[in-house]
């Protein structure tokens, strides 16, 4: 007994409490792909000192306040301006795994990219853009993928009338004598806050009271998403200190054969909108206050219709036109538009809220075939930029005041109207020529100079209200082929 408790003690007999057994641990689990990723980085910076090119308008004498709207390389803020004083422009990517790339830069709240696969799985870029920050404040950039605002498309005379106080407030003219899209500096050159939640990112801006001109300080937020179905989610808000007009939209130039393929793709689209009726425009651009119905008449895409059969039949040289959209009763969103280009099965549908839709086929982009030698004593006219006419300046001392460099800038329009000065190319992403009906606009907002117009819906935006408007880009496939 002695001997088996001492080997015991020595610890050489085998004990016989039998060890825990350790659980096994489980396989690792395979890493989950995200339906969809976005990542933050930076796009540039704000430029730190005036430098907004010279313009030279034919404008009315405009009161103290205008005048400092109107003259905006007199003041000590950037051409750009933004009263958050942010000088980081961000940029934001959204990747989904169904291969789908949307990019959105706080300067403009604007979208530079949106790369979708076409049916043979190969992902292309729809909409036209520049590469670097400071192409986007060149004076010919023709709202590329930008927010506009406060009211986007055009005002008569640059004049409002807010009822029910009657009281009459004159806009800044920077398209002739009217006032187009926002103003000089409208929404979509103003580098606005962001701040991220999710999936989603949020930008927010104040336009300060008679900014451009306008009643009231307006609090402006725009938020974005990208879904794992290939769908682009805009929502704008704004609320007012005052009454004031507002109309809100987006501009991206697409092309669903790729940004890059010019107008033989373009003309290729197939086009449906749900409009019956439209708003005719005189000789000026300017809508009449009509609503004509779109039957019998070039117009009309309730059905599908090609582009190469239906520009043709446009006698001012191509689309631009605000469709009255037939919208249901209590409906959040309406389907607006369809663009389906056959060849790539590329499939565009835009939903809005929002009760007109802008149909502009790129009219206005630089046309090759515009190629005038300039003409003797043409050297002291002066141009308006690529958002609006030419106009020539007041007195012969101001157009003697242009500069070789100012000629220079203003010689790349190369619209119509201004053939003096030739053709000259627009170059974007990738060196992309950007051409005449090589891209078309779709573009929800409210009907065009609806403040001054009793028939057209309502504009104005009151102390308390909220508006709202949304906006879905969806992008899809067609399988098999078009008939």
């Amino acid at each position: 007994m002695a001997d088996e408790s001492d080997d015991r003690a020595s610890g050489d007999v085998k004990s016989d409490v039998k060890p825990e057994a350790t659980p096994e641990a489980p396989p690792p689990e395979p890493v989950k792909v995200p339906d969809v990723e976005l990542t933050v980085d930076g796009f540039g910076f704000m430029p730190m000192k005036a430098g907004t090119p010279k313009r030279h308008f034919k404008t009315r004498k405009p009161s103290k306040d205008i005048k400092e709207i109107l003259s905006p390389q007199d003041q000590p803020s950037s051409p750009c301006s933004s009263s958050s004083n942010i000088d980081i422009v961000r940029r934001f990517t959204w990747k989904t795994k169904n291969r789908m790339t949307v990019q959105v830069i706080t300067y403009g709240a604007t979208i530079t990219s949106i790369q979708v696969p076409d049916k043979k799985g190969v992902p292309d870029d729809v909409i036209a853009g520049f590469d670097t920050l400071e192409e986007y404040f060149q004076p010919r950039n023709p709202y590329f993928g930008a927010t506009i605002g406060r009211y986007a498309n055009v005002i008569r005379d640059a004049t409002v009338t807010i009822k029910p106080s009657g009281r009459i407030y004159m806009l800044s003219s920077n398209q002739g004598r009217n006032h187009y899209n926002g103003g000089f500096i409208g929404f979509d050159k103003v580098n606005w806050r962001s701040h991220v939640v999710d999936k989603k990112v949020y930008m927010s801006h104040v336009s300060e009271r008679f900014h451009e001109g306008y009643p009231g300080a307006v609090m402006v937020q725009i938020s974005f998403e990208v879904t794992c179905d290939n769908t682009i989610n805009i929502e704008m808000r704004c609320t007012t200190t005052e009454p004031t007009i507002v109309n809100l939209s987006n501009a991206p130039y697409f092309n669903l054969a790729g940004h890059h393929t010019g107008s033989e793709s373009m003309h290729e689209h197939i086009i449906t909108v749900n409009a019956d009726k439209y708003t005719p425009v005189d000789e000026e651009g300017l809508v009449t206050g009509e609503k004509k119905v779109v039957g019998g008449t070039p117009y009309d895409f309730r059905v599908p219709r090609s582009m190469k059969a239906m520009l043709p039949k446009i006698p001012m040289g191509g689309y631009d036109v605000n469709f009255c959209i037939t919208q249901g009763t209590a409906q959040d969103i309406t389907f607006h538009a369809r663009a389906l280009h056959p060849h790539s099965g590329r499939v565009l549908e835009v939903y809005s809220n929002q009760p007109g839709l802008q149909f502009y086929t790129g009219n206005l982009l630089p046309d090759p075939e515009k190629i005038v030698e300039m003409l003797p004593g043409d050297e002291k006219e002066s141009v308006e930029d690529e958002s609006g006419p030419k106009e020539h300046s007041e007195s012969e001392n101001e157009s003697d005041s242009v500069s070789s460099e100012d000629e220079e800038e203003a010689s790349e329009d190369g619209r119509e109207g201004v053939e003096r000065y030739g053709y000259v190319p627009l170059t974007g992403k990738g060196g992309t020529i950007y051409k005449k009906h090589g891209l078309f606009c779709l573009l929800p907002q409210n009907y065009p100079d609806a403040i001054n117009h009793k028939n057209f819906p309502n504009s104005v935006l009151n102390p308390g209200e909220v508006y709202i408007h949304k906006i879905q880009y969806k992008f899809g496939l067609l399988l098999g082929k078009y008939v």
